[in-house]
């Protein structure tokens, strides 16, 4: 029964593994896109592909806890009667958390990337909105030149 239950652990890590391996492909698309000055909304569609998979990620962390829980006692009374398989789900272990910090660098650099790429935007809509006052001020000067102020005339002479 224990065996089946660690079984069921080693693939819950076996799919974690997987599902980071595509978080993290979908995280070097994302620094490709913010290189090559995607739309905004290409980014966006790729990241909401990154939050369905963080979901799935997280449900299967809830089944693994929830699982490990429920045979916790029973691997401290024998942990000798499963050591091989506890060695290859503790090896898993350290695969997904090399997979999880390898996606938290490329994301930090992500981030990063974004700031300075909003920052660009930012500038330049500052200055185009300069531009336009400027514009529009110009505009506002040049026609009042050509305006001739009433001018009162007595006509009594």
């Amino acid at each position: 029964m224990l065996d089946r239950y660690l079984k069921i652990l080693s693939e819950s890590l076996d799919k974690k593994a997987d599902i980071l391996k595509n978080i993290e492909r979908l995280s070097k698309e994302q620094s490709e896109l913010i290189d090559n000055d995607a739309t905004y909304e290409d980014i966006d569609a790729n990241m909401d592909a990154k939050d369905a998979l963080i979901s799935e990620i997280i449900k299967l962390d809830e089944g693994f806890e929830a699982m490990y829980d429920n045979i916790k006692s029973s691997l401290n009374e024998s942990p000798r009667e499963h050591k091989d398989q506890i060695a290859d789900i503790q090896e898993k272990i350290r695969t997904v958390m090399g997979l999880g910090a390898s996606i938290e660098a490329i994301e930090a650099r992500n981030k990063d990337r974004m700031e300075k790429r909003f920052a660009e935007e930012k500038r330049t809509l500052q200055d185009a909105r300069k531009v336009s006052t400027a514009a529009y001020d110009y505009y506002k000067v040049t026609n009042k030149l050509n305006v001739v102020t009433p001018q009162f005339m007595d006509k009594k002479k």
